[in-house]
């Protein structure tokens, strides 16, 4: 998915999608407008905009980014709340009612959050949900607790209508990502957003290949429309592509990538 079709899905955000995005965070970046408090902003800003109910489930410091994010808008999101349409829940104190023995559990997670999603349902707007629930998991190690979370999400979808943007910390142009097992999250999305980092890393990654192999990535690689990897952008899809076949050139690709995308960016 390109990064223009990516954002669109943010603001559009159609009921029934169950979108994620990688960010990478940098030293030295302005953590008020890092790229996931900004994609955040613009999924909250627009579904306020046309009038939808918004719940929001971040850790405090995200939270008070992104209201910082809002007020300096048109939104002030204390006044929004009374009314009902932007619901706020603390990521780590939801979490912490489900998951038991480091895994969650699919009935304390559907009492925790189906009555706030019926709130939702019964006021008659749109619905769309943000949440980090399973990325803090993920970041902890806890990969196979993050897919229960978005399978789970999967679930309640049967029963209550509402668009989900999940939003990840993730180093996409690591070696190290894609020992974790990045092909089974993308299984539970509907789609995987994209950013103009990840397409520039993907360019830096046919630089590379050709250098060292004398033929670009995506022509190697072919990339089957079957290929589970089909719903990531291009850069992490080469990457995947990358580690299942060419395991032993994985880090060397990787690092030489690297060295191009900041080339770009000097």
């Amino acid at each position: 998915m390109t990064a223009a079709a990516g954002s669109n899905l943010l603001t559009d955000a159609p009921t029934g999608r169950h979108f994620a995005q990688f960010h990478r965070h940098t030293e030295g970046q302005d953590r008020r407008r890092d790229t996931l408090t900004e994609s955040a902003l613009a999924f909250v800003e627009a579904g306020l905009g046309r009038g939808d109910s918004v719940l929001v489930i971040a850790e405090a410091d995200q939270r008070d980014r992104l209201f910082g994010r809002l007020a300096e808008g048109k939104f002030r999101p204390q006044s929004l709340r009374d009314p009902g349409q932007l619901t706020v829940l603390d990521a780590g104190q939801v979490t912490a009612q489900f998951v038991a023995g480091g895994l969650p559990e699919w009935a304390p997670f559907r009492s925790a959050l189906a009555p706030v999603l019926s709130r939702l349902h019964t006021s008659g707007r749109d619905s769309r949900v943000y949440s980090e629930m399973a990325n803090a998991l993920w970041q902890a190690g806890n990969t196979a607790g993050a897919i229960r979370i978005e399978d789970f999400w999967n679930a309640l979808a049967g029963t209550y209508a509402f668009s989900l943007y999940c939003g990840y910390t993730m180093d996409t142009q690591s070696e190290e990502s894609y020992a974790a097992p990045l092909e089974e999250l993308g299984r539970t999305h509907s789609d995987i957003l994209g950013t103009p980092e990840d397409e520039q890393f993907g360019m830096a990654l046919d630089r590379a290949s050709k250098e060292m192999f004398g033929i670009a990535l995506t022509q190697m690689a072919g990339l089957s429309k079957q290929d589970e990897a089909r719903r990531f952008p291009s850069g992490q899809r080469t990457m995947l592509w990358v580690k299942r076949n060419l395991p032993l050139s994985t880090a060397q690709l990787a690092e030489r990538a690297r060295h191009y995308f900041r080339d770009i960016h000097a």
